[in-house]
């Protein structure tokens, strides 16, 4: 019996207790402005009705890697996770950080302000969406032994579980790929 959906939060938004030992990786489905308090609302697809309000921190990181136009953030995914030493009046609560992105070139870093002259540096990691990993195993079939194939095709199709499109991509990508190993 699955209780995971037993401690899931009621709140209007995504919060640190959804993330706090499970990362959250989703697609971005909109770009909102918030409230005075929290002026960005970031839905994503899957958490309908609870939207990502990142902190002026985090909209930093996002900003830095996507640029100031939110409405160009739509349909790139990231990886927000819980941060427990994260602090709101000198109290460690906990946060949420963005520890991966979608469509930037490399993995980068800035420093953010934790407290007041205080700085730290903070890490973002490029995320490897599906569709990128498609494009990946099949630039590189012809270097892989027929071994690495089989096994970087299960992980991958394991990975793809419930993305229907990439899976079927995947399988023609197989099967051609499979046909020729057995031709030659």
């Amino acid at each position: 019996m699955d209780l995971s959906r037993t401690i899931i939060p009621k709140s209007d938004q995504i919060n640190f207790e959804d993330v706090q030992t499970t990362p959250i990786t989703a697609v971005i489905k909109s770009v909102r402005e918030g409230t005075r308090d929290q002026p960005v609302f970031i839905d994503l697809v899957g958490y309908d009705g609870r939207p990502y309000k990142p902190s002026k921190s985090m909209r930093r990181v996002l900003i830095g890697g996507w640029g100031n136009n939110g409405h160009d953030w739509v349909g790139k995914s990231l990886t927000i996770i819980g941060d427990p030493s994260v602090k709101f009046g000198g109290v460690a609560v906990g946060g949420i950080k963005v520890y991966a992105m979608s469509d930037i070139e490399s993995d980068f870093s800035m420093m953010l302000s934790v407290s007041r002259g205080k700085r730290s540096e903070h890490r973002v990691k490029k995320l490897l969406t599906n569709q990128m990993m498609l494009a990946d195993f099949t630039s590189k079939l012809n270097e892989m032994s027929p071994e690495h194939f089989e096994k970087s095709y299960q992980w991958l199709k394991n990975k793809f579980s419930g993305d229907d499109e990439n899976l079927e991509k995947l399988e023609v990508v197989y099967k051609s790929h499979k046909s020729d190993m057995e031709n030659t």
